[in-house]
């Protein structure tokens, strides 16, 4: 008896234990109810609205996102409860690596699928983090954009139609889309009254009273930027010149270098143009990005033009680029203090570098087949080892103690990150074929960063990743005529931003870096003004995190929730869990107690023959 009773007592003591973990690890933030609308099809081509009941919960977290349902629930609409998070977080300007999101969705229907309950899911997780409680004669249908506007969405007729049998009073839709006159009188017999919004902001003032749209503040080029801006431009093009300057010929016979330096000069123009009007970082990217490039390629095939031995000469240049990139890297990781004002600027050196040992990799590649190639893959490896060495130049000297393993759990959270915005984009069915690729390249070179060990540019190439995927689920909102009204729309969403980094004493250099680039194209291209709007509100949030020392750190993948509600899921895991711990105590106790009591009854039948035998331990 005494092996089943010490089984009974375990039991008892990891029950406790157990729940009283699983009370603490579940603290619950608050919880919020809405309805929202789908549409049920049928063979002879009628389409009616179907209700359904959203039911979100926060706990204090790691910043995961699980979706569950009655019914079964599409993969677009699981990719849209993670956008629509993202969203009410950086509409609140919170933390969402401080939480986890439970969404719970109760429908008659057998499938629920698409991301028209985005912004549905953004309110009523905004409702919980701000604690204002929702108005149940409100129900709205939109998905939820990137940058926190309503994006269209489809059957919003008759939608409205089953959110006026339902009892709502006010219900909103997506400001693109429209209502037919049929449904409006039909809505407005039953005592309801469709409303056109533009934002997730303005959704949330109807659902709960209270407006927390920001004021936005248009001077972010601060001293320190501005500062900062201007020496590295300095820097950039001090080392354009000296390499202008040690070119063989200005008009060599190569007719690619000739062309090289034809296109350097015409850059030059406009980069000094960028820099009198204070632009520096766009004329410092610029710098890097072309003329630079440009000139060494150009000095590159010189070289190689008066060589006897043209394929030796691009070898040794590579052997010799990357003992400088090591170098470089080397000293950008020990020699400069690490604190919340210098880490970024070491993280964009530390990523400038892994791609110049891309380009070297592929210069490498080329020399086989192409030396004009590969000459052209080295000088984008120089003139971005050298671009590193420049951002860091203003860092005080110093030993400290960085090591990019520090940031491997950062790493995968945004690599995560990347994944879904990247699957969710493809889901839409966009149609912006040059960027949708440079998204997969991006996707695929923050994965291989990452498998290498190089988390800084894991990171990066993450970021990248998501800016373009921001851009194509917006561009799933953009009809005739529109573009320019969600480009600014973008742009307003990326300065807000970049107002609370501010305002929390924080420079986001790389974020007012990009919003500046976006900027160059508010007038011309829209889809790079949207692109880089976003990339600059991703990385202005992620330089928040990094000033902060408020990281998220992945706590495994997310998945969706078992179809049930979310806490008693939580308990029940627990319950599960513990069941399987005692059963599995139980029964070794079982076996502990049959396997003493067959060495009992074998003792006695050797002392009753008489035969002794020592034990052994």
């Amino acid at each position: 008896m005494t092996g089943k009773i010490s089984a009974v007592l375990a039991v008892l003591v990891l029950l406790v234990a157990s729940f009283s973990f699983g009370a603490v690890h579940a603290e619950t933030v608050g919880t919020a109810s809405l309805y929202i609308f789908g549409v049920a099809s049928y063979s002879n081509g009628t389409v009616i609205g179907i209700p359904a009941k959203l039911n979100v919960t926060v706990t204090n977290g790691t910043g995961q996102v699980y979706l569950g349902s009655t019914p079964l629930v599409g993969t677009d609409t699981q990719a849209q409860a993670v956008v629509s998070t993202d969203v009410a977080c950086q509409l609140l300007n919170i933390d969402c690596a401080d939480y986890n999101f439970y969404y719970f969705i109760t429908s008659s229907s057998p499938e629920v699928g698409g991301p028209s309950a985005g912004a549905a899911f953004a309110v009523a997780a905004m409702s919980v983090l701000t604690h204002k409680p929702l108005n149940p004669s409100v129900a709205m249908t939109g998905t939820a954009n990137p940058d926190g506007s309503v994006g269209i969405v489809g059957d919003v007729s008759e939608k409205s139609q089953a959110a006026a049998d339902q009892g709502i009073k006010t219900f909103l839709y997506p400001s693109t889309d429209n209502i037919t006159s049929q449904a409006a009188l039909y809505d407005e017999r039953l005592g309801m009254i469709p409303t056109p919004v533009d934002s997730v902001y303005e959704a949330y003032q109807y659902f709960t009273g209270y407006n927390v749209t920001p004021v936005l503040n248009t001077n972010i080029t601060t001293p320190l930027y501005t500062s900062l801006m201007r020496q590295t431009y300095m820097m950039f093009n001090a080392y354009q010149q000296a390499v202008y300057a040690s070119l063989l010929s200005q008009s060599p016979s190569d007719q690619y270098a000739s062309q090289a330096i034809n296109n350097a000069q015409s850059w030059i123009q406009t980069e000094q143009a960028l820099a009198a009007n204070g632009d520096y970082y766009v004329a410092a990217s610029d710098i890097v990005n072309a003329s630079a490039t440009d000139l060494v390629y150009a000095k590159a095939l010189e070289e190689l033009d008066a060589s006897n031995s043209p394929s030796s000469l691009m070898t040794s240049m590579i052997a010799q680029e990357n003992t400088s990139i090591n170098r470089t890297y080397a000293n950008i990781t020990k020699d400069y203090l690490t604190n919340s004002s210098t880490l970024e600027l070491k993280f964009i050196a530390i990523d400038r570098l892994a791609q110049a040992s891309q380009f070297l990799t592929a210069a490498a590649a080329e020399l086989n087949t192409s030396i004009s190639s590969a000459a052209y893959s080295y000088a984008l490896a120089e003139v971005k080892r050298a671009s590193a060495g420049f951002w860091v130049s203003v860092l005080p000297m110093g030993r400290s103690n960085f090591s990019e393993a520090a940031f491997q759990n950062q790493s995968a959270y945004y690599l995560a990150k990347a994944n879904s915005y990247s699957e969710y984009a493809g889901l839409l069915g966009v149609g912006l074929a040059a960027q949708t690729q440079q998204m997969e390249i991006d996707l695929n070179a923050s994965q291989n960063y990452y498998d290498n060990g190089q988390y800084v540019a894991s990171i990066f190439d993450s970021l990248d990743t998501i800016g373009i995927a921001d851009l194509l689920i917006e561009e799933n909102s953009i009809t005739n005529g529109s573009a320019f009204q969600i480009s600014d729309q973008v742009s307003n969403s990326a300065l807000a931003l970049i107002n609370s980094a501010e305002a929390a004493g924080v420079t986001p250099f790389i974020g007012i870096s990009y919003y500046s680039l976006g900027n160059s194209f508010a007038s011309t291209e829209p889809f790079n003004y949207i692109q880089f709007e976003s990339t600059s509100r991703e990385y202005t949030q992620f330089e928040i995190r990094l000033a902060k020392g408020a990281l998220p750190i992945l706590s495994g993948v997310p998945q969706p929730a078992a179809s049930q509600e979310p806490i008693v899921a939580l308990y029940q895991d627990f319950a599960y869990l513990v069941l399987g711990i005692a059963l599995g105590v139980i029964f070794a106790g079982i076996v502990f107690e049959f396997k003493i009591s067959k060495i009992r009854k074998t003792l006695a039948s050797r002392l009753k023959s008489g035969r002794r035998r020592r034990s052994r331990k």
